[in-house]
């Protein structure tokens, strides 16, 4: 069976996702709308340091059996651990991923906005909402540029993968209808602006990922034991859990920002494949730059009043 070597590469983009944030804990304002487009690198740090190390040991190993005229043989525990190691790496392959995102807000104060990104891999619809807001009143004593603001919102996103298999529709031997994932993330975002020049911002996050594979394809898989004489089966459905944390900043003024950032964290995915229980996760890195561009003033909208100066009234003298 052709389809037999190749059936692991059917969990490719499983456990792998767009990690960035690209956006700050302040809200847009009602009516304001943010276009950003931005590239990151997905970065399985974990899985390609274990296969570097093995490497190592492998080439050392052959090196002296060839030295020794003896011949050389791969362990069974080594055989496996290569292969968990290359099935990892099939499932998050290292590699850019782009993305597009429009953001709007909602509320006359400021404190929810929503978002639609599209990535190489996937489409992510998600909101944030504004628990905190502190830093200087937006008055006449301070420039624009001098005005910092200290913020912290609670987020949640719904991602849903799109994508083929063009390993199977080149083989064309099963076709693949029913091959779908979706992501559900929490970050917690925290930022600090100053003025419109600068700003830093931090973004703890958790996301679920679950995986469902083609029924026939399953079925094809737990089949091939009986032409191959190992147990060649693929799991129904693969999760997988990422925990980590987004921190970077943004350089610009008013309208465009120039953004760059760094997710790292650790993903979670041991499903069992191939008779055993694979480690496909690790610690996973995710840079990313990007520029955004917004419009500078809400359209037809107010400026926040959660931003604006509290004063008290003054008294009225009556003569």
């Amino acid at each position: 069976m052709r389809l037999v070597p190749l059936l692991a590469l059917l969990l490719a983009t499983g456990c792998a996702s767009t990690l960035s944030t690209m956006q700050t804990a302040k809200p847009l304002a009602r009516g304001q709308i943010q276009v950003s487009g931005a590239v990151g690198v997905f970065t399985p740090v974990g899985q390609l340091g274990t296969l570097i190390n093995e490497g190592i040991v492998q080439g050392k190993a052959i090196h002296d059996t060839v030295r020794s005229g003896e011949p050389y043989h791969l362990e069974e525990a080594e055989a496996q651990r290569l292969l968990g190691v290359g099935m990892a790496l099939a499932v998050a392959p290292p590699g850019p991923a782009n993305e597009l995102m429009i953001r709007t807000g909602l509320l006359e104060s400021n404190t929810l906005d929503l978002g639609l990104r599209l990535s190489t891999t996937s489409l992510r619809f998600d909101g944030k909402v504004r628990l905190a807001h502190g830093g200087d009143p937006e008055d006449d004593s301070l420039p624009d540029y001098q005005r910092k603001s200290y913020d912290l919102a609670l987020g949640v996103a719904y991602s849903r993968h799109v994508f083929k298999s063009p390993v199977l529709d080149a083989l064309e031997i099963v076709k693949i209808d029913d091959f779908s994932r979706w992501d559900l993330e929490v970050p917690v975002y925290l930022s600090m602006d100053l003025g419109d020049i600068f700003k830093l911002y931090a973004a703890p996050k958790y996301i679920y990922s679950r995986t469902s594979l083609d029924s026939r394809l399953v079925d094809v898989s737990r089949e091939g034991q009986d032409v191959s004489g190992f147990d060649l089966s693929l799991p129904a459905e693969v999760t997988s859990h990422f925990y980590g944390a987004s921190v970077g900043f943004a350089l610009g003024y008013k309208y465009v920002h120039l953004y760059a950032e760094l997710t790292g964290g650790y993903t979670d995915c041991r499903p069992v494949v191939f008779g055993q229980r694979r480690d496909l996760g690790g610690v996973t890195l995710y840079p990313s730059i990007g520029i955004a561009f917004k419009n500078p003033l809400p359209l037809g909208g107010r400026a926040s009043r959660s931003d604006s100066p509290v004063t008290p009234e003054s008294p009225v003298s009556v003569p």
